[in-house]
């Protein structure tokens, strides 16, 4: 098969097609194209759903399709096919109509969030149709009726299932948690789970049996029976609670607020196939930007900036500075996508590392905002690279430079040490790292002190003999960005620098929208024009 992205020939190969069937199989019904989660509860194979949604890059996917756009197959395993097949989405980021559609594909109002969110209520009414009024205090329990046991039982299976499906997704994509509650009205059923009776639903299925004919026999069975149901009713509620506080951000019960069709696009991550200048290599990634809107400068990291698509194409032609073992940093990486360019290659060199290997390429990104360092380890495992990939926390402005403090080692925190209990932790003295062999970074420039504290984190968190590549948009569109080389020379640093637009032929900047294969438009303030500058920094022996 062979399609056009951005008005290039892409061939995808067979079982990358079968990939699309496969999610147009599992989201629609064969007979009359109804979505399949919005058919009864009994047509529904949970296993076979649970599998399909059990990865944060699967539930992205999803996610795309109930809304109308073509996509690819799960990120993970990586595979050239599923590489090559990531080429063929639509800019997930755009707003305007869909163009391509998979065959008899139906635009689901309100994403895969009201499907899984109208599964729960169809639960619930299953529940209703045997337990009229269970949450109501003043009804007799005496007159629930509960005859058919089997038909309890099931319930109370289909119930647990949904909610442990729920909760599976929620853990794993924190976008759709709240598209689920805020957006789809979730907290509203739990509240109903939440608040029933459990010992009242109890006595209307095990009433006590006149005491002159109950055998022994009898009793047993009915205590089993009974012990069995409370123990299913607990964990339902138990379920449902881990639910309504699965994202401690949101708060139980949050307010409803439907999301429009338009702000459901805008929500789903960025997909970027990166091809390096040469042609030879292409690499794709699903990139998720923080959600809340920016309210301070602090607040960068939020979103891309087109200096890491830059960065992250010229490297896919410079393997070797990755690979051997090396040790990388990444600084103020933002939404992650050079870092994870960067540990895309260290995985594809750790498979063909010989297996007695003890030592592999490590990439670290880094940033200072806690929020921005939440949504770089989603991307990580979004685009299944944590075995080489890690998120710590680094203030560039903790490093004190040259002149002040003449030792190899740059201060950072772990990402767990730094949310201990969920809760972001202030970390007074960050402990010492040890330094690294290269150094990327991306538009991390944007005042005067900032190319200060960058130079003299580079300086420390370098090895003698190491190498860091900075890509800064100009002075006009960057301030500070003017007194960078001269604050690296104030550190001893060696700084070659080169206008981004010289090299690899120009290839590396887009001339027109036809040009753009990377996808650097996506991004936060790009112009077309835009003049940008590569620094290679070089830490003497």
């Amino acid at each position: 098969m062979t399609t056009e992205y951005n008005n290039t020939p892409v061939t995808c190969a067979s079982n990358a097609c079968s990939s699309q069937s496969d999610q147009h199989d599992l989201w629609c019904s064969h007979d009359d194209d109804i979505p399949l989660l919005a058919n009864a509860l009994s047509d529904i194979d949970f296993d076979s759903l649970s599998f399909h949604l059990n990865s944060s890059s699967k539930i992205a996917t999803a996610r795309m399709f109930c809304l109308g756009l073509n996509v690819p197959p799960p990120l993970t395993p990586l595979s050239l096919a599923e590489t090559e097949a990531m080429q063929v989405i639509l800019n997930s980021n755009a707003t305007n109509v869909v163009e391509h559609f998979p065959p008899n594909h139906m635009v689901i109002q309100g994403g895969l969030a009201s499907r899984l969110v109208h599964l729960l209520q169809l639960a619930l009414d299953q529940w209703k149709a045997h337990l009229p009024d269970f949450c109501t205090p003043k009804h007799d329990p005496t007159q629930l009726p509960i005859n058919n046991k089997t038909v309890i039982a099931n319930a109370l299976n289909v119930m647990n299932n949904v909610l442990t499906l729920l909760l599976q997704v929620c853990k794993l994509d924190t976008t759709l948690a709240e598209e689920m509650a805020k957006g789809c009205g979730m907290h509203t059923l739990l509240s109903t789970i939440l608040r029933m009776d459990v010992y009242k639903i109890l006595d209307g299925l095990y009433p006590p049996p006149p005491s002159t004919t109950t055998t022994t026999t009898t009793t047993t069975a009915s205590r089993e029976e009974y012990e069995m149901t409370e123990d299913a009713l607990i964990e339902i509620q138990d379920l449902a609670a881990q639910l309504a506080h699965v994202d401690t951000t949101l708060g139980y019960p949050v307010k409803v607020t439907p999301y429009s069709m338009e702000e459901l696009h805008a929500r789903l991550p960025l997909v970027f196939s990166i091809v390096s200048p040469s042609g030879r290599n292409k690499e794709c990634f699903m990139v998720h930007q923080v959600t809340e809107r920016q309210s301070a400068q602090e607040d960068v990291g939020f979103v891309m900036w087109p200096s890491a698509v830059v960065l992250a194409s010229w490297l896919l032609d410079q393997e070797e500075l990755v690979r051997g073992s090396k040790q990388v940093l990444e600084l103020g990486a933002g939404c992650g996508l050079t870092g994870m360019v960067a540990a895309r290659i260290a995985a594809g060199s750790k498979r063909n590392q010989d297996s007695a290997s003890s030592t592999s390429t490590q990439v670290i990104l880094t940033d200072f905002h806690p929020k921005v360092l939440k949504n770089i380890h989603r991307n990580i495992s979004l685009n299944g690279l944590d075995p080489v990939a890690k998120v710590m926390h680094l203030d560039c402005y903790s490093h004190c430079g040259l002149e002040q403090c003449d030792d190899d080692a740059w201060r950072g925190t772990e990402l767990s040490v730094l949310l201990q209990d969920h809760q972001v932790c202030h970390i007074m003295d960050p402990p010492s790292q040890p330094p690294v062999d290269l150094i990327l970074a991306a538009d991390t420039i944007c005042k005067a002190s900032d190319s200060v504290a960058v130079s003299d984190t580079i300086y420390h968190a370098l090895v003698p003999g190491g190498e860091a590549i900075v890509v800064s948009a100009d002075a006009q569109h960057r301030f500070g960005v003017d007194i960078f080389e001269k604050e690296c020379q104030r550190n001893g640093l060696q700084v070659t620098t080169f206008n981004v637009a010289d090299l690899c032929q120009g290839k590396l900047v887009p001339g027109t929208e036809d040009d753009d294969l990377c996808g650097i438009r996506q991004t936060s303030g790009y112009v077309d024009g835009m003049s940008l500058t590569m620094f290679r920094i070089l830490k003497p022996l």
